[in-house]
């Protein structure tokens, strides 16, 4: 019986350490020092969402958020992230964990799976610094719920002295429990902890886990397309190797002429955007031709499959006040211009990329030029050694809320025509 509890678990450890994805913060320049390692569940949204709430928590507590109303994520090489196989030891108990390492000046917390089996996960979040502490997540992976794993038990327990055993079997200070420790809910879940693991399939592997609340995020953004299908597809198939997702400002005029191509960047689930009909400068157009020339891209737009109501990024960033609001949306600008349509040099394009992105960083280029194209592999490459994550506009903005007239150029506090919580768009005066 054990033998094949032993068995059961090993294969939960495996199939669990090949879906989870590791994420670092870390960091000795700040104040507080963050030394944060996490695992990222692509088939729990609610588990990732608790991970991130707590650890923000306590980065705020500790006085990361430096008397703002969020964290400035900090951009940590990838070299810093732990194998995925260091969230599941074969054994976890309190004696494995690390050393503690109290520092008053750190935030040094680090997560790991104590037990998975059937459609349960049980999680632990360590902290070691600035204050020794573990908090204990259960996730039902079926309906996508996390509670606190308290639940688990009839009576209160430290959960810093909660582990598991090699067979699955949860523990109390390396002791197996039994029913009568379990609660009603314990029981069943200490049952399915012995059963094999059912992951849900994810939907899209290429969006990271956590928000770019918490993450050092970029947009990656092409204009004026959509282009040739030979120029398009470079980019597209350098995308789908580095598994990301771009944002694409479509002219209307280029979607009504080549719509096959249109099609295929949509199909291939990337973010499409308005750039207008017929790239007209705004603050020297009137507010009526600049509503029909978005109203016509956006007609065009759902011809080719676009569902969401698209947002407008001006031509040449060029907007007044009059033309801000004649958008009816938020305007997505850029703080990195690779002047890829001037120089047309792809090395300089990917030279502008690795010098000038940052945490927030909204990138411009063009996908309707040959040598654009052929920088967009060493692009992505650039962005993912810096430890950024190239997420789509909308995810980069996700959590701040769009406001009519204003203008969005990146997303943090590094710029102070970055959007925050404090200043969540710059208004024209």
């Amino acid at each position: 019986m054990e033998s094949a509890q032993r068995t059961i678990a090993a294969e939960n450890r495996d199939a669990l350490s090949a879906v989870l994805r590791s994420y670092a913060l870390v960091s000795d320049e700040r104040t507080p020092r963050l030394d944060v390692h996490t695992f990222g569940l692509p088939t729990a949204a609610s588990l990732n969402a608790a991970i991130e709430e707590h650890v923000l928590s306590l980065i705020d507590g500790s006085g990361g958020f430096a008397d703002r109303a969020a964290f400035d994520p900090v951009q940590t090489a990838p070299v810093h992230r732990w194998p995925a196989t260091a969230f599941t030891p074969a054994q976890t108990s309190i004696d494995d964990a690390p050393a503690s390492r109290v520092d008053p000046r750190a935030v040094d917390i680090s997560t790991r799976v104590l037990a998975s089996g059937g459609k349960f996960v049980v999680t632990a979040i360590d902290v070691q610094s600035p204050h020794p502490q573990t908090r204990l997540l259960l996730t039902d992976l079926a309906h996508d719920s996390t509670v606190n794993a308290r639940r688990l038990f009839a009576a209160p327990v430290d959960p810093a002295a909660v582990g598991a055993d090699d067979t699955g079997t949860l523990t109390i200070n390396d002791d197996a429990v039994s029913d009568t420790d379990l609660s009603s809910i314990g029981v069943r879940v200490q049952k399915a902890l012995h059963s094999s693991l059912e992951l849900p399939q994810p939907f899209d592997l290429r969006s990271p886990d956590f928000s770019c609340a918490l993450l050092p995020c970029v947009a990656l953004t092409y204009d004026d397309g959509p282009g040739e299908a030979k120029t398009e597809q470079t980019i597209l198939d350098a995308a789908d190797e580095a598994n990301i997702r771009l944002t694409y400002f479509f002219l209307g005029k280029n979607t009504v002429a080549f719509p096959e191509v249109a099609e295929r960047i949509i199909s291939a689930g990337h973010e499409v955007d308005d750039h207008t009909f017929s790239h007209v400068q705004m603050d020297k157009t009137s507010s009526a031709t600049i509503r029909r020339e978005l109203d016509r891209t956006d007609r065009s737009l759902r011809s080719v499959g676009v569902k969401d109501e698209p947002l407008v990024r001006p031509p040449y960033g060029a907007l007044d006040k009059r033309a801000a609001h004649a958008l009816g949306g938020p305007a997505i600008i850029w703080d990195v211009d690779t002047g890829d349509w001037q120089h047309r040099d792809a090395k300089k394009t990917v030279r502008r990329v690795q010098s000038l992105t940052r945490p927030g960083s909204i990138v411009l280029m063009h996908s309707i030029h040959p040598s654009t194209a052929k920088a967009a592999r060493e692009v992505f490459s650039a962005v993912a050694d810096k430890g950024l994550y190239a997420v789509t506009v909308r995810e980069l903005f996700s959590g701040i809320e769009w406001k009519k007239g204003g203008s969005y150029f990146c997303r943090g506090y590094g710029d102070e025509l970055c959007s925050n919580p404090e200043h969540p768009a710059v208004m024209k005066n």
